[in-house]
């Protein structure tokens, strides 16, 4: 018997298979935050803080990011402290939509300005939490930031693929969109548990990188709201969580730490460090569907990670 709490999830999945329903939810959808230039000034800041501890420079550092959802900001803001190029990747074309060029301004501002990294008060839910959030003025390069802010302005106003700082592939699809080892960094924030193929997506960020890049990831393991509790997508037994998805294209691939520990390391990254958030409160793991029952305990209560990885 399916039980109460699954079941207006269950016809919300469902009535994705009417066309018109269907259609009203794309014109909808949107990637959360990422059209707010705080919210990607935070983001950076928070990759960039915690990648330097293990000698990661962005200065002339190419950079790559999965899922920048409605704006490159995370890129610009990358550009901004320094890095040679970003390359932005999604599997929708959300950033057409956003004006870049006030995104980007208002991105200088906050850095020449050097304010603070926005913190949990502002973003109580992004991961990681820092130790402290002053500006980091020496991991910015501010010689020819004047110069350098002028050509990424005027890239921008023609469009992303139009010149040498910015590269947006929307819809990525495709190991060859980025040449191999090419790239210093990729990020993402709060993407890759929506990744279908998640072993495919490994394999290409380990031949994007170059020799001693890194893959700095934070993880959303929680139900997305598709549940009472954070852990309940793990209760869907597999024919429920179809009906969940219905026609959605990407929901949550349900894969918890220990699957994209175990990819990684196929691949052949090194695992540099793993900070994550542990949740206490969701439902016992005795309660959850087969496929999920047999979770260890460090899958079972971590909500949230920040998994730097390294290619040797």
């Amino acid at each position: 018997m399916i039980e109460a709490w699954k079941v207006p999830h269950i016809v919300k999945g469902m009535l994705t298979w009417i066309p018109a329903v269907d259609a009203w939810r794309l014109r909808r959808i949107r990637a959360s935050a990422s059209d707010s230039p705080r919210y990607c000034y935070a983001v950076w800041f928070r990759h960039l803080v915690t990648l330097q501890k293990y000698g990661f420079d962005a200065t002339k550092a190419k950079v790559g990011e999965l899922g920048p959802g409605e704006s490159l900001g995370v890129g610009l803001a990358a550009l901004l402290c320094g890095a040679r190029s970003y390359t932005g990747l999604d599997v929708t074309p959300f950033a057409k939509k956003t004006n870049l060029e006030q995104i980007f301004d208002d991105l200088a501002q906050m850095l020449v300005h050097k304010e603070p990294i926005p913190n949990e008060v502002e973003f109580p839910h992004l991961f990681p939490k820092l130790d402290a959030y002053e500006f980091p003025t020496p991991l910015v390069l501010w010689d020819g930031l004047s110069d350098r802010s002028k050509k990424i302005k005027d890239e921008i106003a023609l469009g992303p693929n139009q010149g040498e700082l910015v590269n947006y592939h929307a819809p990525w699809n495709s190991l060859h969109d980025v040449p191999e080892a090419s790239l210093d960094l990729i990020l993402s924030q709060a993407v890759l548990e929506h990744v279908n193929n998640l072993e495919e997506a490994y394999v290409a960020m380990f031949k994007w990188l170059k020799s001693g890049g890194y893959a700095s990831h934070v993880i959303d393991f929680s139900s997305h709201h598709l549940s009472s509790r954070w852990n309940g997508h793990w209760s869907y037994s597999d024919w429920e969580w179809g009906l969940v998805k219905g026609r959605r294209q990407i929901l949550l691939n349900r894969a918890p730490l220990s699957t994209h520990l175990a990819y990684a390391k196929r691949v052949g990254f090194e695992v540099v460090s793993i900070k994550s958030e542990e949740d206490h409160n969701g439902f016992d793991i005795s309660t959850l569907s087969r496929q999920f029952a047999t979770l260890n305990v460090e899958d079972a209560r971590t909500r949230a990670a920040m998994v730097i990885l390294r290619k040797p």
